[in-house]
């Protein structure tokens, strides 16, 4: 494919405390939070600086250039993106479980989901901008395996998208490796009323 493919680094990524605890299961009010949990999870928190490596990369095709699957019907343009925070938390979640260190390692894993969950987030309202640039009307982002889109589509995202650009790749059963890695497309519409994004 010779479409422009893009690549976004700058990424700011603030995981908000009751989003991690409600990922680990914990039901209490978050004014009664135990004081070494809430430390736990500054000090996992704080790591993140040296684990976490968001990247992400798209790029915006004509509705001609797409393999015509019926999800893209209508739409003038698709976008496609592929995100990540690199390998190393999983890493050290994996490092952590071998030690038994289970609560830390559920805290970090969570933290690392909400990471990738911000850096997809970021990434889907660069791409609304770009819809609205061009005087076009973006979709809500959809990732494959959601509704009417197999997940035996990812193939078709990684042949839009060089993912090893972003040491991302995707495995026989159409997973990611790192694992903490989001695909998804947009359409963009002429119409407003197409457009499903509120």
């Amino acid at each position: 494919m010779s479409s422009l493919v893009e690549k976004i680094e700058n990424f700011k990524i603030n995981i908000d405390e009751s989003k991690i605890l409600r990922l680990i299961g914990y039901k209490k009010k978050s004014n009664s939070i135990h004081e070494p949990l809430r430390n736990l999870i500054a000090d996992e928190k704080n790591k993140c600086d040296t684990l976490l490596q968001p990247a992400s990369i798209y790029t915006v095709i004509d509705y001609g250039q797409t393999n015509k699957h019926l999800i893209f019907k209508n739409a003038e343009k698709a976008a496609f993106c592929i995100c990540t925070i690199g390998p190393k938390l999983e890493k050290e979640v994996k490092n952590l479980t071998n030690n038994n260190d289970i609560l830390r390692a559920m805290v970090l894993d969570s933290i690392g989901s909400e990471a990738v969950e911000e850096v997809a987030i970021q990434s889907d309202q660069i791409l609304a901008k770009k819809a609205r640039d061009m005087n076009l009307w973006a979709s809500k982002r959809y990732s494959p395996g959601y509704g009417r889109w197999d997940i035996r589509e990812q193939r078709y995202v990684f042949h839009i998208l060089p993912g090893q650009d972003i040491a991302v790749s995707l495995n026989n059963s159409y997973m990611m490796i790192p694992q903490k890695s989001i695909s998804f497309r947009i359409n963009f519409y002429k119409e407003k009323d197409l457009s499903t994004r509120k």
